[in-house]
This record gives structure tokens, sequence and C-alpha cells, in this order.
């Protein structure tokens, strides 16, 4: 039976590592920083997964020599706080008194070029260009294409663990007769 052992979690200076490295690349690409909306990016640099895609905006914000800084509404804060990179950033959290893209344009240079999730909603951009109209912004698969594809040690370890428990255990389901069997006396088989 293959190894279930799991690798341990990243942890708050993995994901600051990571935060960093893309603000650091995104300053030697001539952005004035990275605006990051919930999906895989969030979650790669983060480690927070909103629970639900909703029109409330959450970004993070990254940008070279500025500590990173999550704005999410404030009913997520606490789903925000446990988050594995939580504590590598900094949370500010909205109500729905306030404009929370006035709390964000705050934290960009008024006259920047950021790179944006491709997957970002258009009435949180329209509504952060419309506060600053100065500003313009590409998407991250062009402005970052390696955002994600650069891996540290720690992430080709777990990326080689993967592999070799794929394939242990495709070695393990070779072994199995699946002919003149049905599905459910296979799925109740013990390996």
């Amino acid at each position: 039976m293959p190894s279930t052992d799991q690798p341990a979690p990243f942890t708050a200076d993995d994901y600051r590592a990571r935060m960093t490295r893309v603000a650091e690349s995104a300053d030697a690409a001539g952005l004035a920083g990275v605006l990051v909306a919930p999906g895989p990016d969030m979650v790669h640099l983060t480690g927070y997964r909103p629970t639900a895609d909703t029109e409330r905006l959450t970004l993070l914000v990254l940008r070279a020599g500025h500590d990173p800084v999550l704005v999410v509404p404030a009913l997520e804060a606490a789903d925000a706080e446990r988050a594995a990179g939580s504590p590598a950033l900094t949370l500010r959290d909205w109500t729905d008194a306030a404009n929370p893209y006035t709390l964000t344009a705050g934290l960009l240079d008024a006259k920047g070029r950021f790179g944006i999730s491709d997957n970002a909603w258009a009435l949180h951009l329209l509504a952060l260009h419309k506060l600053l109209p100065d500003t313009s912004y590409a998407s991250l698969t062009d402005a970052l294409p390696m955002l994600r594809a650069v891996k540290d040690a720690a992430e080709l370890e777990r990326l080689a663990a993967a592999g070799a428990a794929a394939d242990a255990t495709y070695e393990q389901i070779l072994k199995v007769r699946f002919s003149g069997r049905r599905e459910s006396d296979v799925g109740r088989a013990t390996w």
C-alpha cells in the first residue's frame, strides 16, 4: 500500500516568501504591484480560499517594499485570519457601510500599472479605475506568466512526493485483477 504520510503544511514563512517573490517579480516587470482576486493565485499566495465568490471585494495587494495587504469583507475576516498565510500579511476588513474601493485605492500608486488576476470581476476593476483614473492594468497571465510556475525547494519536494505516491498507487493498481469482476466488487476490495 502506498504511503499515506502527508508533508508538513506550508507555513506563514512559505507564504511570505511567495508573496515577496511575486511583488519583486512585478517590480522587475515594471509593475507598481499585483492585485490578486479569489482563485488559485490567492490560495497559492496566502492559503486563503474564500467560502464563496461573491460581489463583495476580496483582494490581495502586493507591492515591492510594502507589506502584503488582504482587503476582505468583515464577515469573512475570521476565515481569512485562519489561513496559513495570514500571519504574513496585513488584513484590512471592511463593512457594508464602507467603500472597499476607497480603502483599496489608498494602498495603490495613483499612476501605477498593476497586474490583476485574470478572473477578477470587472465590477471591481472598474470601481478602482474610477477612483484612480491614471492607473492601468494588465492580466497576470500576460504580466507575470511564471507566477506559479517557478517553484522553491519545498514545493519541488512536495511535487516529487506527490509523483512518487501516484507512481506507487499505480503499481498497486496494476496488481489488481479487474477483468471479470463487477465495479462494486473492485470497490469493496481491500488494498
